[in-house]
């Protein structure tokens, strides 16, 4: 025989699933990008790498559908700033998912070390941006360090 505390627990169940499929449902709305709101230019952060090569530091970022004239690339003090825009080229009508964002984006990465802000150069392939950074003196060039076990 149930309780009247079986009562309380099956209601907050209920309660549970019916936010759960609110939820789920939400995701297909929209220009919501999957998120159940609206989606926002802000959302959008470009995925990078950076690799230290020993002489020089490489940035390779992720620009599908991004122009070429639509990005800027910028030297300041001790950090790279990447920005741009991709613009929405979807057809017009009810958009039943949006996964791909559009709108600005910018990245700011600070470089671990000293650079010749001269000799950078950026080079746009196949939607990625690949940004080479020459390390600015031998100093700041990687090091190996023997780990050495000790008693």
């Amino acid at each position: 025989m149930a309780g009247s505390g079986d009562k309380g627990l099956l209601d907050e169940l209920k309660a549970m699933k019916e936010r759960m499929e609110d939820l789920f449902m939400s995701s297909f709305e929209p220009g919501t990008g999957g998120k159940g709101k609206p989606q926002e230019p802000e959302d959008w952060v470009p995925m990078s790498d950076i690799v230290d090569s020993g002489q020089e530091l490489i940035y390779s970022i992720d620009l599908p559908g991004v122009m070429e004239h639509d990005i800027q690339v910028e030297c300041k003090a001790d950090r790279l700033l990447v920005s741009g825009l991709r613009k929405n080229d979807s057809p017009e009508g009810q958009a039943f998912r949006v996964e791909r964002p559009c709108g600005a984006f910018s990245r700011v990465f600070k470089f671990p070390c000293p650079v010749d802000e001269d000799g950078i150069q950026a080079e746009f392939k196949k939607g990625v941006l690949r940004i080479s950074v020459p390390k600015s003196s031998p100093e700041c060039r990687t090091h190996r360090i023997e780990v050495r076990e000790v008693e």
